[in-house]
């Protein structure tokens, strides 16, 4: 039997006692996340965002492999035929091909509603976060928007020819394009199963995958990149903890959040994906780990 880790809908049963109507029950109430999967040749990785919350855009990629969705898009998904999902989880970023600079498909477009473009010497290694796909949309330039604002006195004025010419002279602006996810690329992800509903193999049946003893060794993603800082300079103050973690992610640098999970990072909450979606925490309950995590070092 083949070691895989992503299901079609219609087969989960086959290496699962969890029925499919069950697992779907559990995406509704937001205690399972679905994956899906796509052949995509456009996507753009994810950067952190350093303009409030708009947006910043590194490499475009090709991608044929399984996604990650938020509890959101599952449930949209599964009441939908087909879905759109803006961004997502790159799941198997060895599946990643044609890693390229933006400006190899756009050389001429704008940022449009990027804060920033960047670009990454090379692909992660680990799980990223993706836009669904990178396009472009026609832009307006000053004289267009001017004459707009102008009014009909103007308008009357430049004539039909001096209006034609105005919107005439576009340009284009980089954009982030939704994936029309359908019902048949949907996927469970057995891990994710496995540790929403605790299940654990009895023998060799081959129903569920073998999780070894590890309820010694932390693995909450958050504890875990808490546990690095504290490691280092075990009095740390929370607030000091949070915000290297919050460089972390805006550099890049992947050295505490090694596999990329934070979503987002600000001054009163984290946002991470997790293999059953995303989940978020307020700044005292991160204090709260701080103090749980430094009782243990």
């Amino acid at each position: 039997m083949q070691n895989r880790r992503f299901y079609r809908l219609d087969e989960i049963h086959d290496i699962t006692p969890i029925t499919k109507g069950d697992l779907l029950a559990a995406v509704e109430q937001g205690e399972l996340s679905l994956c899906a999967w796509v052949d995509e040749k456009s996507m753009g990785a994810m950067l952190a965002a350093n303009e409030g919350h708009r947006p910043a855009l590194a490499n475009l990629f090709a991608y044929k492999g399984v996604i990650g969705l938020t509890q959101d898009q599952s449930i949209a998904c599964i009441h939908s035929k087909t879905a759109p999902i803006r961004h997502a989880q790159i799941l198997e970023p060895d599946h990643v091909s044609h890693w390229r600079e933006v400006k190899n498909d756009f050389p001429d477009a704008e940022s449009g509603i990027f804060s920033r473009v960047s670009s990454l010497p090379q692909r992660p290694m680990a799980p990223f976060m993706a836009y669904g796909a990178i396009g472009t949309k026609a832009t307006y330039g000053q004289e267009a928007r001017q004459l707009a604002q102008a009014g009909p006195e103007e308008w009357s004025r430049q004539g039909f020819s001096g209006l034609w010419d105005a919107l005439a002279k576009t340009g284009r602006a980089l954009e982030a394009k939704p994936l029309a996810i359908d019902a048949d690329q949907l996927r469970f992800d057995l891990q994710a199963v496995n540790a929403a509903f605790d299940l654990r193999p009895e023998g060799e049946t081959g129903r569920s995958i073998s999780i070894p003893d590890i309820s010694k060794i932390e693995t909450h993603p958050i504890k875990v990149m808490i546990r690095k800082i504290l490691a280092v300079d075990r009095d740390a103050e929370a607030r000091k903890v949070l915000y290297a973690i919050r460089r972390d992610h805006e550099n890049n640098a992947h050295q505490i959040d090694e596999d990329g999970l934070i979503v987002e990072i600000g001054h009163d909450s984290v946002e991470w994906f997790g293999i059953d979606g995303t989940h978020r925490i307020n700044y005292k309950t991160f204090s709260n780990y701080v103090s749980a995590v430094r009782k243990t070092l």
